[in-house]
């Protein structure tokens, strides 16, 4: 120090390093604070973003459901009011599920007018003749709809912070497809029907328990195929429940067909009329379906082309009476279900290699074939024709008898069987098996 003074050597490193954070204090500061806005930004967005897509998801599953709904009532030949309401109505059950209450509380479903396609405040429900482009008209032969659910508002979490209100939207277009595309690989053999509704159902009178059975064919449930020899038919006489499909006939082409090989032109459809083929041809039907069992015998069947089911499990045989009619089991006795076949099970019934995943021998679904139901009056005598309801999907249930009385095909109803339709930009497309389909809407890429 001289004459009071300090020179730069003499200054602590102390004093320095003081004087020096105090003045970057307010820096660290302004850097803090953006750097916590920035995380709270990305806490918004992985939040509230995933709570937008969340919802929005939930809403157009509703809207396509409703808009679904609302083409079928069309297609029944309902009017646009009757559409517009059962779209809301189910819009309504839809929203009114737990995890959709928040969505529910934020869409208005009071008071619709179902004469007007602004339905609510956020329900628009529009109609047009075409899906694509859709535009919207006031026609009852209009096949399309498009229900539209705008402005639906959301819980905010950290939204607020970026100034960002989150609000949804959803729509869905719907129509008839075009036809459906014929179901030709069906077995020439038929079960008689009870009545000529698809979608019956019968209703225990004590219980209240609601079964279906589609043409009054109770599912899940035995019946017979083909009767045995010497056997009474609901066809009439000469028939066994045999039909000839695509100009085929005699007993060469029943074994084809029952052993997997179909006519691709044999489309079978609700209404169509089907020829019967007279005569019980025994040796040709054990013949090709037990081929579905590992069982070849007879001429032109073999493994490679007609390989057996991944499962031939069979539980205890089912027995058919005189007058073709499944006799109840009793005691601990049980068939080899469907569900079993399923399940892979078992059941105890089943030997080595009944249940196998060799590819080179075995195919899945062998055991489940598509039979036509049929309207039968026992009046039908010889080659003659009957009239097709639909086709059932049926579980074979047992290896068919070589004895011809006890040759009966017995099978257990599983479901209707049905193929897929397709999109249709045809609106004037008539078609006794089309379905209802979403399609794109065009004024809504997220659709």
């Amino acid at each position: 120090m001289i004459g009071g003074k300090m020179f730069p050597s003499q200054v602590s490193f102390k004093q320095f390093s003081l004087a020096k954070l105090g003045k970057q204090g307010g820096a660290i500061l302004v850097m803090f604070t953006i750097g916590l806005f920035s995380l709270l930004a990305v806490a918004a967005l992985a939040l509230d973003g995933g709570h937008l897509l969340l919802n929005k998801g939930r809403l157009q599953n509703a809207v396509d459901s409703s808009a679904l709904y609302a083409a079928k009532i069309l297609q029944n030949g309902g009017s646009l009011f009757d559409a517009r309401e059962a779209a809301t109505l189910i819009l309504m059950q839809n929203l009114g599920f737990e995890e959709n209450s928040e969505l529910n509380t934020s869409v208005d479903l009071s008071s619709p007018d179902y004469n007007a396609t602004q339905v609510t405040a956020n329900i628009f429900i529009e109609f047009s003749l075409w899906p694509d482009p859709f535009i919207p008209v006031f026609d009852d032969s209009s096949k399309y709809v498009r229900i539209r659910v705008e402005n639906v508002g959301l819980n905010n979490f950290f939204a607020q912070i970026l100034n960002f209100d989150k609000k949804v939207r959803a729509s869905a277009v719907a129509g008839k497809s075009t036809d459906i595309e014929c179901l030709n690989r069906v077995v020439p053999m038929m079960v008689c029907g009870l009545n000529t509704d698809p979608d019956f159902t019968i209703t225990d009178p004590i219980s209240g328990e609601i079964t279906q059975a589609p043409f009054g064919l109770p599912l899940d449930t035995l019946y017979v195929m083909k009767t045995g020899s010497n056997q009474g038919t609901a066809i009439g006489p000469g028939n066994f429940q045999l039909l000839r499909l695509g100009g085929s006939s005699g007993g060469a082409d029943i074994r084809r067909a029952l052993a997997g090989e179909f006519t691709p032109g044999a489309c079978v459809g609700p209404g169509d009329d089907v020829q019967t083929e007279p005569g019980n041809s025994v040796g040709p039907v054990v013949q090709g379906l037990n081929t579905r069992f590992g069982l070849w015998q007879g001429g032109g069947v073999n493994s490679d082309e007609h390989p057996r089911d991944f499962n031939i499990c069979q539980g205890d045989r089912v027995e058919v009476d005189n007058d073709g009619v499944i006799i109840p089991f009793s005691g601990v006795e049980a068939e080899y279900s469907h569900q079993d076949y399923l399940d892979g099970d078992d059941f105890n019934h089943c030997g080595t290699g009944d249940i196998t995943s060799d590819t080179s021998i075995a195919a899945g679904g062998r055991r489940e074939l598509p039979v036509v139901i049929g309207l039968c009056n026992g009046m039908t005598n010889g080659a003659n024709t009957i009239t097709s309801l639909g086709t059932g999907c049926f579980f074979l249930t047992q290896e068919i008898s070589k004895k011809g009385n006890e040759a009966h095909v017995v099978g257990e109803f599983v479901r209707v069987c049905s193929s897929a339709g397709n999109a249709s930009l045809d609106p004037n497309f008539v078609s006794n098996t089309s379905t209802i389909v979403l399609y794109r809407d065009p004024d809504s890429p997220d659709s």
